[in-house]
């Protein structure tokens, strides 16, 4: 029996670096029940993503296929059972959070997910582990700290775009998105110093190059490792 599992490597990556940065912008988790709990909240929420691999047939309106509905159940419950610690204390502070579910989940069903507005909504959902994670360690829910993060990654989903379709405009949006970033985090006393490795995106969109796009993966991922360095060290 093959398991459905969702293989987009860059979305896994962002939720790790996404869970990682609320545990280094918290910087006071002790290994006791806090880091259990935050253990299984982050594999809770793990679950709950993956279950988008035999979701997505289901809202689509595809016919009814028993085999994706018992593993959208599984991954569901289990995902749901594991973030309990979460929910009993967080469920409250986080209800907004359910309206960015059901607009992704709306770009599904119309098979409209790989547009820039869709893509960006489920970034926004995967960022949500950051300031999940800094409650589970904190007790605080921090929507600076989740703008911050999504903003961030955000960047991300621009250059991809910008590297598929090569134009001046997607470069000129690049730049414009880069500078917004920065007076956000500027204005919201955010050290600007985390957004380093945004200067790649804007020197990329300039003068921009041929690139594979698997090459752009890697070059995301070296980010997103330096991002949560400055993040340590300059968000408090």
């Amino acid at each position: 029996m093959r398991v459905p599992l969702v293989k987009e490597h860059g979305a896994w990556f962002v939720f790790i670096f996404s869970c990682a940065a609320g545990i280094l912008a918290g910087q006071s988790i002790s290994w006791d029940e806090t880091l259990f709990n935050i253990i299984l909240t982050s594999a809770g929420i793990a679950l709950l993503i993956n279950s988008k691999a035999s979701l997505a047939p289901l809202v689509k309106g595809r016919r009814m296929d028993k085999t994706a509905l018992a593993w959208t159940v599984l991954f569901f419950t289990s995902g749901l059972l594991l973030l309990l610690p979460f929910l009993e204390k967080g469920l409250p502070h986080f209800n907004v959070f359910f309206l960015l579910i059901i607009l992704y989940l709306f770009f599904i069903g119309v098979n409209k997910e790989h547009l820039l507005i869709a893509e960006l909504s489920g970034f926004s959902l995967l960022t949500i582990s950051a300031p999940i994670i800094y409650f589970m360690a904190t007790g605080v829910l921090s929507l600076k700290l989740y703008l911050a993060v999504f903003l961030f990654f955000g960047a991300g989903v621009f250059k991809v775009r910008m590297r598929i379709k090569k134009t001046a405009f997607f470069r000129a949006v690049m730049v414009t998105y880069c500078s917004s970033v920065l007076i956000f985090y500027y204005y919201s006393d955010i050290s600007c110093m985390i957004l380093l490795p945004l200067v790649e995106n804007i020197t990329n969109a300039i003068w921009f190059r041929d690139e594979r796009l698997k090459v752009t993966g890697n070059v995301e991922l070296v980010k997103g490792v330096m991002f949560l360095t400055l993040l340590y060290l300059f968000y408090i």
